[in-house]
Order: C-alpha cells, then structure tokens, then sequence
C-alpha cells in the first residue's frame, strides 16, 4: 500500500512540472506561451519558406534574408555602438538599393531630432563626411549616404571612424571601427 501511495506523489509531482492545474487551495501559476521568432516574415512569404543567415565578423554582423520560394536574397552589414548601459547610441549598416548600389543607412537615438547632422572623421588627415538625419521615429533618426571613393578607401583599409552628432544633453562622440567591414563584404560573394 505504500508503494501505491509513493507512486501516486511522483505522478502527482510530475504533472505539476508539465503544468498541470494547480492542486485545490492553491493559486495558480504564471502562464507561459511561445515566444515568436525575432525573424518576421515579410509580407508574401510564408513560415518555413524564408530563411535568415547571421554571420560575425570582426566589429560587423552580415545579415542575410533569403526567400526559399522565390530564391531572392538581401543582405546587409550592420554594426551597433552601445552605451555603458547597453542602449544603442549608434548603428549603421551598409545596405545596397534595388539597383545595386552601396548606401550606409545610419540610426542615431530619435532625441537627436530630425535635420541634424552626423559627423564622420575618417583616417588620421582626418577625411569628413556629415549625413544629415532625414526623418524619424519613436526610437532613431535615420541618415543615408553614398558609398564614394573615400569611403570605400577607409573601409578596404579598416580606419576608425571618428562620429560625432548632438543630443538635447551635449554632444556625442565615440570610435567606429571600419575593421572587419571589408571581410564581411568579401564574405558575401
């Protein structure tokens, strides 16, 4: 009779583990559900039929999304800064157009406020580029400019990017590392 008894609080136990109602008198627990995939499908694909490939590289992500359907792939080469608490102060990434040509897409904190400018000083001379943000959201105002010749030089030679933009509170400045942003785009072909 023992027995009997044993066994019947391992199994009581077990489904309490795999979430089993809650025994009388007591309250219930949290309840838990899936939680979606960081991927969202784009319109027009289906689950399962679009894949997203994640490659590090040095200072640089690649990132590519391919529809299995249509066997049409986007790619971009994106890199964050972060903040000492880990808020995003800075991303950029280097996209192409429906065309084909090189753009780097910038997102400052929204804050930064739409029309301002963002500095780039690359290399020690140092070669200036400003970007002017265009628009923005809830969280970034973005800035698009055109891969040119000097960038293109600084990003074969892997120079650090000084980057400059202003806040309500002061200005911001930190270091962007072009490293690895070459080997990222080698690694596309």
């Amino acid at each position: 009779m023992a027995r009997v008894g044993l066994r019947l609080m391992i199994c009581a136990a077990g489904l309490a583990l795999l979430g089993a109602g809650p025994a009388a008198g007591q309250a219930s627990g949290p309840t838990y559900t899936v939680k979606p995939s960081d991927v969202a499908v784009p319109p027009g694909e289906q689950l399962g039929q679009y894949r997203r490939l994640i490659q590090p590289f040095k200072n640089w992500t690649l990132i590519c999304d391919e529809s299995l359907k249509s066997k049409r792939r986007v790619c971009n080469v994106t890199q964050s800064i972060v903040n000492p608490e880990g808020a995003v102060v800075f991303n950029w990434s280097l996209i192409a157009t429906a065309d084909g040509k090189p753009l780097m897409m910038m997102r400052v904190p929204a804050a930064t406020g739409a029309g301002r400018p963002i500095q780039l000083d690359l290399g020690k001379k140092p070669d200036r580029i400003i970007a002017q943000t265009n628009q923005c959201d809830a969280n970034f105002c973005f800035a698009t400019i055109a891969i040119g010749n000097v960038l293109k030089r600084h990003i074969r030679l892997g120079t650090d990017c000084n980057v400059t933009y202003a806040l309500p509170a002061g200005p911001v400045n930190f270091v962007a590392p072009l490293g690895g942003l070459y080997d990222a785009l080698e690694g596309l072909k």
